[in-house]
């Protein structure tokens, strides 16, 4: 307790240290995507045929993209037959804070830093990153597919604008306050520090 308290935090060069992390962990993020994907979409598939049973056949990957196979029907241009409604999206829109929240956690310092509790809150984004891709896949199937394949899936008004909050709140909004708040569970050690640091500055004016 001693050396922590001997040690004074500097916003400065905390955030200096963030700043050198975020690329390198930007770098490694987007290369290495395709596996911070899995997950998430496995959940997302999983949550996906909760609300509509049998709505995802099959998941598959496209690049960095994933693709939803699903159980709705649309027409095949130039032909006279009906084809699966394949929906694509791009995860990354939704995990960019996975290197945001790991820069973040190896700025702290060596004294404070775990590499256990970063494992854990990075794999703590996995079902917000799952929020915004089941928003999304819905968003795409009730609002951006013509009516023939968006009458396949039965809904209330109140269902669609749920939808379009959720998918607003996926997207705005989640990535930031997932990584803020998995990095102040992460460090609550630091947190710490930080309060115990500013109640001891009176008495030493």
């Amino acid at each position: 307790m001693s050396q922590q308290a001997d040690t004074v935090f500097s916003p400065a060069g905390y955030f200096a240290k963030v700043l050198l992390w975020l690329p390198v962990f930007f770098v490694l993020w987007y290369f290495l995507s395709g596996f911070f994907n899995i997950i998430p979409g496995l959940i997302s598939q999983w949550v996906i045929n909760l609300f509509d049973q049998g709505a995802v056949i099959a998941l598959e990957s496209s690049g960095k993209k994933i693709d939803y196979v699903t159980r709705y029907l649309t027409d095949v241009a130039g032909e006279e037959r009906q084809g699966n409604v394949i929906v694509t999206i791009n995860p990354l829109i939704y995990s960019w804070n996975i290197p945001v929240l790991m820069a973040l956690c190896f700025a702290v310092s060596d004294k404070l830093f775990s590499n256990a509790r970063v494992i854990l809150a990075v794999t703590a984004l996995f079902p917000i990153h799952a929020w915004g891709l089941v928003a999304e896949f819905f968003l795409t199937i009730v609002f951006k597919s013509p009516p023939a394949v968006a009458g396949q899936i039965e809904l209330v008004q109140w269902q669609k604008e749920a939808i379009a909050l959720c998918y607003q709140f996926g997207y705005l909004m989640l990535p930031v306050i997932g990584a803020a708040s998995l990095w102040f569970i992460a460090n609550r050690a630091l947190v710490q520090q930080l309060i115990d640091q500013k109640q001891e500055q009176p008495s030493g004016n």
